[in-house]
């Protein structure tokens, strides 16, 4: 495999506390990058540290915490805006983190919480941070979808406040980090910023934990370990964009074939329309340049 040096890369991860993300945090920071992690508690931000020093003792670069609860936009923002202020580029940003409720949840802004954590925090990660990767001469973007990104998206009702499933609600969510990927590599084409998405697998996480037993089961039975599940994301993060292509969805490290609904690109760009509507009170005027 092809590898690029991440000796003094920058780079920020959402979902880096558990997981696949939690070793994927590690690796980078073992291969030399300075990795910023997001976190919903000191408790849980310390403990991916300990982790890191206890398993990587030869580590060459280093994780921070930056807290954030990415349920609220506004601790979203500021988060974004605090780590901007550190750096002059990012060279790796990863939005990993998601959740799958099995039961209607509102986040602190009052959005069905799929919604709000897997895709509009990654949206607006990605466009307050945007002009630093791009700033980056081999900047990438990273977004962690699922096999289960099946079906269409709900724009009459996305929050599936109607009639809600979790697994409806996950599945869009996944689709829609699909789409928005494919979206925003056409929009960057002309840069040097590579924007992939990238299915894990079924991964002993903590994903799920809402579920009834059976399901629980079925994850702990069949799914694989963080370790094999972090792979993927762990090559699209070291390979060299020129070795990979952007907007593509990514299974196994490699090129995976995707369903037809994840390629309509007039569906793509209803969803950043929609995505955008919901920002609006997140965001300043000249903050959205996706459009």
């Amino acid at each position: 495999m092809e590898t690029a040096s991440l000796s003094g890369k920058t780079a920020f991860i959402t979902g880096a506390t558990s997981g696949l993300g939690k070793i994927t945090a590690c690796e980078l920071a073992n291969a030399g990058a300075n990795v910023t992690a997001t976190a919903r508690s000191t408790a849980k931000g310390q403990s991916l540290v300990d982790f890191y020093k206890e398993k990587y003792p030869q580590g060459k670069g280093s994780i921070t915490i930056l807290p954030c609860d990415l349920s609220s936009l506004t601790e979203v923002r500021n988060a974004c805006l605090q780590f901007a202020g550190t750096c002059e580029k990012l060279d790796i940003l990863i939005n990993n983190a998601g959740v799958w409720n099995f039961h209607f949840k509102e986040s602190k802004d009052k959005i069905e919480e799929i919604f709000a954590v897997n895709f509009l925090a990654s949206v607006l990660i990605t466009q307050l941070l945007l002009d630093k990767v791009t700033a980056s001469p081999e900047g990438k973007i990273i977004f962690t979808a699922s096999g289960l990104h099946q079906g269409e998206i709900n724009f009459d009702d996305p929050e599936f406040r109607k009639e809600f499933t979790g697994f409806k609600a996950y599945r869009q969510s996944k689709l829609a980090l699909i789409l928005f990927t494919r979206l925003l590599a056409e929009k960057l084409k002309d840069t040097r910023t590579g924007v992939y998405s990238q299915h894990p697998g079924m991964v002993k996480t903590g994903l799920g934990q809402d579920a009834g037993w059976l399901s629980r089961q079925i994850f702990n039975l069949m799914g694989t370990s963080p370790e094999n599940g972090s792979k993927t994301l762990t090559f699209l993060a070291k390979t060299p964009n020129e070795a990979l292509i952007s907007g593509e969805y990514y299974y196994k490290c490699k090129v995976k074939e995707a369903t037809r609904e994840s390629n309509d690109m007039s569906a793509a760009q209803k969803l950043l329309s929609l995505a955008h509507r919901y920002l609006m009170p997140w965001l300043k005027e000249n903050e959205w340049n996706l459009n």
